[in-house]
């Protein structure tokens, strides 16, 4: 029995150590740190909320001018930035993505005329149009982890047409390509006709206009597909790779936000 004893009481005052008290300390420090990464994931909350800053470039090819008009050769397209702020709001499986976006149209000289007109009327045509839009993608998601999904939808909106559109008569010149016309019938009459008064840097006017142009005041904005790659490198950052197409050509580019 009094063995029994002694050993009992050897064996509390050996719990009581310093060495057995840092020993049982550093078999559960390691748990208290998994409980607490798991408890913040990055993405998992039902209801989220975004703000932040979107930047593509839209590329306008010309075949995709040539399925509406005759392009000449020369011209290959435009390439414009399209930027501004973005709001997000999540729920549940469905991201709702409101911005108001800046767009550029503006392009390069090229020479145009209609699918079923001649060459005698080719015009030169330059674009230092713009757009401000208002618009929202609708984005589902396909989540492969706690990082990073991928995202589908489409886009709708409408849009403010800024800026001008110059359109100029021409005629072929003599070492091949277009001239511009001085005038009506100057310096050729079956080129420069009295068809219109397209000379000097005409400015094409608006549907609105008293003298009815062809450039609409608002556009819409229809985009689909809308795919992106959504990462969230951070619980409270997330980056979103966007592309996909629009009816002014197709965009990519990025938009980074502060989730809360």
């Amino acid at each position: 029995m009094k063995t029994m004893l002694g050993a009992a009481i050897a064996a509390g005052m050996l719990a009581l150590t310093p060495a057995a008290q840092a020993q049982q300390t550093s078999t559960r420090a390691p748990s208290l740190l998994v409980d607490t990464s798991e408890n913040v994931p990055r993405f998992g909350r039902a209801n989220e909320h975004a703000v932040g800053l979107r930047a593509w470039v839209f590329i306008m090819p010309s075949w995709m001018v040539g399925l509406f008009a005759n392009v000449n050769p020369g011209w290959s397209g435009a390439t414009n930035l399209a930027i501004g702020p973005e709001y997000t709001l999540r729920r549940g499986g469905l991201d709702v993505v409101l911005s108001l976006q800046y767009t550029g149209f503006q392009a390069d000289s090229g020479y145009f005329r209609g699918k079923s007109e001649s060459d005698i009327a080719t015009e030169r045509v330059q674009s230092s149009l713009w757009g401000l839009y208002a618009n929202a993608l609708f984005l589902w998601h396909h989540r492969f982890n706690d990082w990073f999904e991928l995202q589908y939808g489409a886009g709708v909106g409408l849009g403010y047409v800024g800026g001008d559109l110059y359109r100029t008569q021409v005629y072929p010149g003599s070492a091949g390509g277009y001239n511009d016309c001085t005038g009506q019938g100057s310096p050729r009459s079956d080129y420069c006709d009295f068809a219109n008064q397209h000379y000097n840097g005409y400015r094409e006017g608006r549907l609105t206009d008293t003298n009815s142009g062809s450039i609409p005041p608002v556009i819409p904005w229809i985009s689909l597909p809308h795919l992106a790659a959504h990462f969230r490198p951070h619980r409270n950052v997330d980056v979103r790779l966007d592309g996909g197409f629009a009816l002014i050509g197709f965009y990519t580019g990025l938009a980074a936000h502060f989730v809360f």
